[in-house]
Formats: C-alpha cells, sequence, structure tokens
C-alpha cells in the first residue's frame, strides 16, 4: 500500500509575479508562476494553489507565504493614517529627523515625509528621565484629555491607527502601557502601536519613526492576514499556516498582525534565506545573494556560511526600522525597470517600473516605455516563444520599437542604446553590492554571487565581471528560489532592548542577568507559537552590541548558543551565566573590530549599546530531485545573440532541465529553463554542480577567438 505524498507549499508574491513551490515528503516538486495581482495580492495566491492540483484540504503540511503587501504599502505611501502620541515637547522628533543628508552639498534635496503628520501628532503631559525615574506622572484628567484629542481626530480620518512613543519609556514603559489600555478600551477597533512593544531602544527618531510605520502597516496587515485565514478556511486548507518575517523567520498566521513591522521585508526574506540555502549547499563560505525579478533587485550577504543581520534599515534614506532584519539593501532595478531619459539628458534605469500591469512593452499589455526586459529580448538573449515555459509570447517587434525610440533620443543606434540599458542595470545592481559588502568591512572580490530571481542570471556574470568576483552560482528554479526559503525557514523570535554599560565598570555586571532574561522571554514566545508537529528543540542565540565610547554606531557581538530548555550548551566563550562576561565582550569586541576595520584600540573603554536574544526552532529537511529530463547528450541549439560591445554571436542555447550534473559549456551560451534565463558570456564557462546549480566561471583566453560571423 502506498502511502500518498504529504507537501510543503511556500509562496511569494512579488509586484510582477506570484510563486509557488511545493515539495513532498517523497522528494517530487512542484512549481507555479502566476501574475500578481496588486489590487487584491490573495486572489493571486489562491490561483497558484489552485494550479498544483493538490487536494488543499488533506495533502498539505505546511503553507508559508512571503508578502510584499505592508512593503508596498510603506514604499507607495499608502498606508493607514497615524494619529502621533508623544511626550509633550517631544512633538517635532519626527519632523527635525537627523542632521545628516545623502549628498553634503546637495541643496535641492528634501527629506522624507514621516508616516505620522504633525497635525496629527499629540503631545502628552508625563516625563521619564533618561535613567528611568518618572519626572512627571501621567494624571487621569491628562488621560481623558488625550483620548477626547484622539477620538476628534479618529472622526476626522477613517481607518487611523495610533502611535504611542513617550519618552525614555524603553527604560520605562509605565506610561505607555497605562495609556494603552485607555486608549484600547476606548477605541476597541483602532490598532494602538507602542514602542516599549515594536522598538524598546533608545535613539528617539529611530523609535518612533519605528512605531509610527507600525501603526501606518498594522490595518493593511491585519485585513490582508483576515483575508487569507478566510480563504484558507473556506478551502479547508490542511496544515501549518505562517508568513514570513523581515528576520527570515515563519509566525504563525494568526499571530502575524501582533507586531506588523516585522512583515516590512517579510517577501525579501525568503530570497535571502534561498540564496543562503544554495550558498552553503555548494561549500560558499562567502557569498552576495543577488535576487532580480520583475519589480526590484534584493541584495544581501553570506559571511561564513551564515546570512547577515541588522538592528537598522532605511526604507529610504533618512527613514529607519530599528528591528531584527536580514542585512538587505534593495534597489529598483528589475527586468520590468523603465529605461528613458530624463530631464538632465541623461539615461535612466529604475527606480520607476511597469510592474505585472502593464508590464514591459513586449508583454503587450500596453506599456510604451522600454524596460530591462525589453532590452535583453532586442539582444536576442530571451527566446519571445519560451518565456515562462511559452504561457507568455513576447512581442518583439513591439520591444524594438520602443528600444528604437529611446535610441533615438540618446543618438544611438538600436544595439547600442539596448546594451546601454543593461550596462546601466548592471551598475546599479554593482552598487548594491557595494552597500552589502564594502560598507560592512568586506572585499567583494572574496564572494561569489549567487544570482536567481526571474532575472538575475541574465546579468549576473555581467555583474560578477564588473566586480572581479570568484564566481557566479545559479541555483536549480532560480526563478522561485524565493518561495523556496520560505519552506526551509525557522520558526524565529527576536528579542532586543537597550542597556548602556561601560564594561570596565561595575554598571555592566548586569547584563549577564538582562541576557538571561531576553533569553528565557525569546523562548517562552516561541514556545507559545511553536507548530504542534514540530519536532527538535529550540535554540537560543544571545548577542551584545559593543562599540568604543565615543563612537556613533557599534557592532554585534554573539556571545551564547544552546538549548535554553535542557542545559546551557555554550558553543562560544561567553554566556549568559558567566561571571566574567563583561571581560569576554571586551576581548571580543577588540577581534571584532581589528577584524572588520584592520585595527583596534585596546587602550580605548569599551561601550553596550543593545542586548538580545534570538530563539530558533529549525525548519524540516528537504530533498528533491530538482529537474527530472535530465540526459547525458542534451539537445543544443543555436542563435544569434548581441554578446556585448554590440557584437553578435551565434551562441549555444540549452535547456536546463535537461543537463545532468558535470556538464559543462562555454560561453557565449543561453540557458534557458520556464522561470528564468542564464546567459554566460564569451570568456566564462558553466558547469552544473551535483547540487544542480550552475557555476560559472571566468576562464583566462576562453572566448578570444570568437567567431562572431556578421552583424545581425
Amino acid at each position: 500500500m502506498t502511502t500518498s505524498p504529504r507537501w510543503r507549499v511556500g509562496m511569494d508574491t512579488g509586484g510582477t509575479f506570484t510563486d509557488l513551490v511545493a515539495l513532498s515528503d517523497q522528494g517530487q516538486l512542484l512549481l507555479r508562476k502566476v501574475s500578481s495581482t496588486p489590487r487584491r495580492p490573495s486572489d493571486a495566491v489562491f490561483a497558484a494553489l489552485e494550479r498544483t492540483g493538490l487536494d488543499l484540504t488533506r495533502d498539505l503540511d505546511d503553507f508559508v507565504l512571503g508578502t510584499t503587501i505592508a512593503t508596498n504599502a510603506v514604499i507607495m505611501r499608502r498606508g493607514a493614517p497615524v494619529i502621533l502620541l508623544t511626550t509633550a515637547g517631544f512633538e517635532d522628533v519626527l519632523y527635525i529627523q537627523r542632521i545628516d543628508r545623502p549628498g553634503r552639498y546637495d541643496l535641492q534635496w528634501v527629506k522624507a515625509e514621516p508616516y505620522a503628520s504633525r497635525r496629527n501628532t499629540v503631545g502628552v503631559e508625563e516625563r521619564v528621565l533618561a535613567d528611568g525615574t518618572v519626572r512627571l506622572a501621567l494624571a487621569d484628567e491628562e488621560v481623558d484629555r488625550v483620548i477626547e484629542t484622539v477620538g476628534g481626530l479618529l472622526a476626522e480620518h477613517e481607518g487611523a491607527a495610533i502611535a504611542v512613543s513617550l519618552l525614555n519609556s524603553y527604560l520605562n514603559p509605565d506610561h505607555e502601557r497605562a495609556l494603552a489600555a485607555k486608549l484600547r478600551a476606548a477605541f476597541p477597533q483602532v490598532a494602538v502601536s507602542l514602542s516599549a512593544e515594536v522598538a524598546p531602544v533608545w535613539r528617539e527618531y529611530e523609535r518612533t519613526a519605528t512605531t509610527a510605520m507600525d501603526a501606518y502597516v498594522s490595518p493593511i496587515v491585519q485585513r490582508f492576514a483576515h483575508t487569507l485565514a478566510t480563504g484558507l478556511n473556506e478551502r479547508a486548507m490542511s496544515g501549518w499556516h505562517a508568513l514570513m518575517k523581515s528576520n527570515g523567520g515563519q509566525v504563525p498566521l494568526e499571530h502575524s498582525a501582533d507586531r506588523p513591522i516585522e512583515l516590512v521585508l517579510s517577501g525579501l526574506a525568503g530570497g535571502m534565506m534561498g540564496g543562503g540555502y544554495w550558498a552553503r549547499a555548494v561549500g560558499s563560505e562567502k557569498a552576495v545573494t543577488l535576487d532580480m525579478g520583475g519589480t526590484s533587485a534584493d541584495v544581501g550577504v553570506v559571511v561564513d556560511g551564515q546570512l547577515q543581520y541588522t538592528g537598522l534599515f532605511e526604507v529610504e534614506w533618512g527613514v529607519p526600522i530599528a528591528v531584527p532584519i536580514i542585512d538587505v539593501s534593495t534597489i529598483g532595478a528589475g527586468g520590468s525597470s523603465l529605461a528613458y531619459v530624463g530631464n538632465d539628458g541623461l539615461l535612466h534605469v529604475g527606480p520607476a517600473s511597469a510592474g505585472a500591469d502593464p508590464g514591459p512593452v513586449c508583454y503587450g499589455r500596453g506599456g510604451t516605455q522600454p524596460t530591462v526586459t525589453d532590452a535583453n529580448l532586442v539582444m536576442g538573449r530571451l527566446h519571445p516563444d519560451h518565456f515562462l515555459g511559452g504561457e507568455l509570447t513576447l512581442d518583439a517587434e513591439r520591444a524594438g520599437t520602443a528600444v528604437a525610440e529611446l535610441a533615438d533620443s540618446l543618438e544611438l543606434g538600436v544595439d547600442a542604446a539596448a546594451e546601454a540599458v543593461l550596462t546601466l542595470a548592471v551598475e546599479n545592481m554593482a552598487g548594491a553590492v557595494r552597500l552589502v559588502t564594502v560598507d560592512r568591512g568586506h572585499d567583494y572580490r572574496e564572494f561569489d554571487l549567487v544570482a536567481f530571481g526571474g532575472a538575475g542570471p541574465l546579468h549576473a556574470a555581467a555583474i560578477a565581471r564588473h566586480m572581479r568576483m570568484r564566481r557566479v552560482i545559479v541555483p536549480p528554479t532560480p526563478g522561485l528560489v524565493s518561495a523556496f526559503g520560505t519552506i526551509i525557514s525557522d520558526q524565529r523570535v527576536d528579542r532586543r532592548m537597550t542597556a548602556v554599560r561601560r564594561l570596565d565598570t561595575p554598571e555592566a555586571t548586569d547584563l549577564a542577568g538582562i541576557l538571561a532574561r531576553l533569553a528565557r522571554e525569546a523562548h517562552a514566545e516561541l514556545a507559545a507559537q511553536r507548530r504542534a508537529d514540530a519536532t527538535g528543540d529550540i535554540v537560543v542565540t544571545t548577542y551584545v552590541s559593543c562599540r568604543y565610547v565615543g563612537q556613533n554606531y557599534e557592532q554585534e557581538i554573539r556571545t551564547y548558543r544552546g538549548h535554553l530548555d535542557r542545559s546551557y550548551e555554550s558553543l562560544l566563550p561567553a554566556s549568559p551565566d558567566d561571571p566574567d562576561l563583561d571581560r569576554r565582550l571586551v576581548e571580543m569586541f577588540h577581534a571584532s573590530h581589528a577584524r572588520v576595520y584592520g585595527y583596534d584600540l585596546p587602550e580605548q573603554a569599551v561601550q553596550s549599546v543593545y542586548v538580545g536574544a534570538t530563539a530558533l526552532l529549525a525548519g524540516g529537511e528537504v530533498r528533491f530531485v530538482p529537474y527530472t529530463r535530465t540526459t547525458r547528450n542534451p539537445r543544443i541549439s543555436t542563435r544569434r545573440v548581441q554578446v556585448g560591445e554590440g557584437v553578435w554571436a551565434d551562441t549555444v542555447v540549452v535547456d536546463r532541465e535537461e543537463l545532468q550534473p558535470g556538464y559543462t559549456l562555454n560561453g557565449p551560451a543561453i540557458v534557458e529553463e520556464p522561470n528564468s534565463t542564464t546567459f554566460v558570456p564569451p570568456g566564462y564557462r558553466m558547469e552544473v554542480d551535483g547540487t544542480y546549480c550552475l557555476i560559472i566561471e571566468a576562464v583566462k583566453g576562453l572566448g578570444e577567438n570568437l567567431d562572431t560571423g556578421a552583424d545581425a
């Protein structure tokens, strides 16, 4: 008697496409890609699920979704009106912002608008001092006045949310909690965000901006979670239902609206998790992950086999999110990025995008401005009949006309204009690579480039060549790596708080106790969310962010990793119950500073700033064969392709689904599959790794005698 397979389904809703990957416990693989439905994101989710042909009521063990619902609300400024409550006298914190600017001498730069307007900001008469003591208590009469004022503002702004960020509440949250209790009782249908819960950290602007953004996306996330849960229940969908968080972990769907700020980078996190998985699979200890889809390109970094995290992310210049998050840089460079001549007379590519609707000109859905995809089609790198496995036929004639109009504006030939579009897109993505490497103290020349997304493999070799990176790694089914990343992700809870201590003074002796408490809290929260069928232990990691006294930014020092629900199994030299923790932290920080910056200051005092704990419940292992049509003698065809610098050449074209591990191919070559296309330029060699990844490396002397024939 054969047992029916059980399936794990991961999905990613991008700006252009919604992707689905389903893996069975018997090694089977299902892939689906449908057009996104930006106005109703859940429609595309349900459409992809129905196209699997699975019995949703019986066959599923897991359903995990990475969503851009909060991301799009923030970027496109389509969130809820926010009423901000803050300490009287500090109402302008969000609007003063910081003194830094992206260009020192740019007199035309305008600060980004905060996510709460000044007229909707209410000062509260109360005051907590910098040591957590109360100077001015929050009186009942003041609470009543604030409730009345907020009621008037809610009447003016339908669907508004409330953000509460009182001065120094990260040290003493009593006033915030008392105010929130009254607000929730008076306005039970209104979302209320507290800084003491959302971002209990110092730096008043960052904490307030994060809390305002949490409130800004809260109603949208709540509606989406409700719509999604309703749809899944109507379909009686079996198994575990979860969303991806910005930290790369899963959160149960029913808890997803508890802290909506944690979903702002949900859609990006799956790609980073998938990219990190494939970097480790091929043994790459240092890698940059590049997820280039239809709308944007997301770049992360893997060091020592691990993705990197940060406690501060900027949605746009000067608009921060102060929560633990995967360290990722996002730019408007995707297949649908628009190419145009700006008012300065220069060519621009992105960040404006044609998105999924109308999409690139070649989609034939009404787009008129050329995009990166149109340029690739004009250069022959995309086959008009093989896009999305033939589901969408591309109109090469329309793309050529649009690129020709751009070429006329630039006073270039069509070939040169198309190449210029790709060159600029590559330079934009190279800039993002620099952000996550050089700006973090890494030399990108020591790194591999893991390229995925529908458009990433088309441009990866050009980026690697431009940056002189080691090699390119293209995972199996690259267009669906983000969806795959949601399946393999862990359950994860992060706790973080401010603890400013000089480590050479007695005030630092309480750090061990604080870390132990945070570890217990993170463990307890994850234990409460733990899926019923999960096996294994919850693993807790603690860290302390330190800096030299006088520095403005800090470095994270990992202090402990082990099983809290067993006994401490310390894998690092410092743990929360170590009586000599402060001295060990100093030693570890000096070593970390020297590794990142090339020097340390052993005579300089070291200061802790943040402390945190992460609780992890590992996802299950996956086993699958990505391609089932492999053959020793794959079919080979050729077509004319513009391979660079205006040169057209007869280029080998192969079907990736036919390639077995060990297969090699010299560029120029095109590797096609239903969800992506890989371009191997002249001078590069491609080999299929044992994991079915494509490994692309430059080979000295290869391609020097390229027979280009006559230009097309």
